[in-house]
């Protein structure tokens, strides 16, 4: 008998954007290439998150400071050494860090830097001042759990990186940083979500989440009788749905399985689908994250990046059967 299936891996095209950042990098065009696969994005709350405690080692060349949340008891403590090839510095490179106040009415210390939603690293050259690279707290942690940067973390960080899913949209036609820019569903949650902590704004707490497949795995067996074509597209890899057509059946599904308070349609017929994966006539569609996040809905949780697969998986069954599969 023949079987087909798909296991869909989903992960950050980049790291998680606060409203407030999305306005600033909405133009950027090193973020637009790095979301050129992404078509696929929630929108989520999580309490504000800071850079505390600023202390710059010139002994050893590195940065040492706190990662804060609001409401959260648990406190990282991180090491950013200088010297590390990401950042292309000489031996005798001079650094300066500039620091964006979430406040920036916020009086500072001279030797102890608090309430920073971001840091930027500029090196000196002959010619000039040399920007190397910004970092918010969620970018810093999602550089280090995909190896990108070496840095010491010390404490409950996935505590960090936990959004309640407002909505899930798809930019299919355009970027998503064109689709985000004016969207009435976006603009809508900025003006009606009350903050989850007092005397903040919700741009500060509300965030894009940005998402291409890492894999799409198609698995194919062949039963006796096997059509012999069918057996060489498949090795070929040439009858893999179009990237497109994985992307809008993955909204759905995440739709389904969440029912975010914002989106309009809830897709309770789904599998069943005019532009999705139905008529491809799968016997199992799986759906996971790459990344060790967690997005919360009204009725649970879905858990990635529990292990080199993913983690917890929506799955679809025989083109009928719809459910969330726990990791155990």
């Amino acid at each position: 008998m023949n079987r087909k299936s798909l296991l869909n891996q989903l992960e950050l095209a980049y790291a998680p954007l606060t409203a407030y950042e999305f306005a600033i990098v909405k133009d950027d065009k090193l973020v637009e290439r790095a979301l050129e696969k992404a078509s696929l994005y929630l929108i989520g709350q999580r309490p504000v998150i800071t850079f505390e405690n600023f202390i710059p080692d010139t002994a050893i060349y590195q940065l040492n400071f706190e990662i804060h949340q609001r409401n959260n008891p648990n406190i990282l403590k991180c090491k950013l050494p200088f010297d590390q090839e990401v950042f292309g510095l000489m031996e005798d490179n001079v650094v300066d860090v500039a620091f964006n106040y979430l406040e920036n009415s916020t009086k500072q210390d001279k030797l102890l830097f608090k309430n920073i939603h971001g840091f930027s690293l500029v090196k000196h050259r002959q010619e000039g001042k040399e920007f190397i690279i910004w970092f918010s707290p969620e970018k810093l942690l999602q550089n280090w759990w995909k190896g990108s940067i070496d840095c010491e973390i010390e404490g409950d960080w996935q505590s960090f990186i936990q959004y309640k899913v407002h909505y899930v949209g798809k930019a299919t036609k355009q970027s998503i940083l064109r689709r985000l820019t004016g969207h009435s569903t976006f603009q809508d949650i900025l003006s009606l979500e009350s903050p989850v902590t007092e005397k903040q704004l919700p741009a500060n707490e509300i965030v894009i989440l940005p998402f291409e497949f890492q894999n799409n795995l198609q698995f194919q067996s062949f039963g006796d009788g096997a059509d012999a074509k069918a057996m060489v597209a498949a090795l070929l890899g040439e009858n893999y749905p179009h990237q497109e057509k994985v992307f809008l059946d993955a909204e759905k599904a995440l739709i389904k399985a969440m029912q975010p308070a914002y989106n309009k349609e809830m897709f309770k017929s789904y599998p069943v689908s005019k532009d999705g994966l139905y008529n491809d006539n799968y016997d199992a569609i799986s759906y996971t994250f790459i990344d060790p996040i967690v997005l919360l809905y009204n009725d649970g949780e879905i858990k990635g990046g529990l292990n080199s697969i993913g983690g917890d998986a929506i799955i679809i069954l025989d083109n009928s059967d719809f459910k969330l599969v726990k990791h155990e």
